[in-house]
């Protein structure tokens, strides 16, 4: 606003001056002159300075725009990275009931999930629980999750935490697998637990 109320008042100061000018019988003296002349060189530095302002501001703004997209595109990428399941395949566990492999963490919407892939080699219906989970040598308190695996086939089982993973990429995985068989048709306690402490999960 101030830049262009500048801009008008350099238009009518010289239109003043070159009617001063101009015109031998307006009436200008020389000293009206004088004071309209110093008014037009003031309003131009205050003009010129209000323009290099304003290109200090503009190129600022492009600047300050230019990173912000470049942040995006860093959080972005984070996110998606995040997003991707990690590609591991690791023994865990084996017997004649189930085999147990850990296939990594992934991210179900804000739910970070330890991924197992279980082969159920029984011929009824396995239920695979969690007591405690740790990743890196980091206790991950409460686990939630409780996965079913039909008979002679194979599956996903998922375990949530409260606590935040700290790293999706784990180097190491400690915890516990409860096997269980509701209908009490493999052996004579509902369930057994499989362990694993500092399991090597780095591929």
């Amino acid at each position: 606003m101030r830049k262009n109320f500048i801009g008008i008042a350099l238009v009518v100061t010289l239109m003043l001056l070159s009617v001063s000018c101009g015109n031998g019988s307006s009436g200008v003296t020389q000293d009206e002159f004088d004071t309209l002349k110093a008014q037009y060189d003031s309003l131009k530095n205050d003009y010129d300075a209000l323009q290099g302002e304003y290109t200090s501001v503009t190129n600022e703004l492009e600047n300050t725009k230019a990173q912000v997209e470049t942040l995006q595109s860093q959080i972005e990428e984070t996110n998606n990275s995040q997003s991707i399941p990690s590609s591991v395949d690791v023994f865990v566990y084996d017997d004649d009931y189930v085999e147990i492999r850990f296939s990594g963490c992934e991210l179900d919407r804000d739910d970070q999930q330890l991924v197992f892939t279980v082969s159920n080699k029984t011929d009824c219906e396995l239920t695979f629980q969690s007591g405690t989970m740790a990743i890196d040598g980091f206790s991950l308190g409460y686990v939630s999750g409780s996965d079913s695996i039909a008979a002679q086939s194979k599956g996903k089982i998922r375990f949530e935490t409260k606590e935040e993973f700290p790293t999706m990429a784990p180097s190491t995985i400690s915890g516990t697998i409860s096997v269980i068989d509701f209908g009490k048709t493999l052996w004579s306690s509902q369930s057994y637990e499989v362990s694993f402490s500092n399991l090597d999960v780095s591929q």
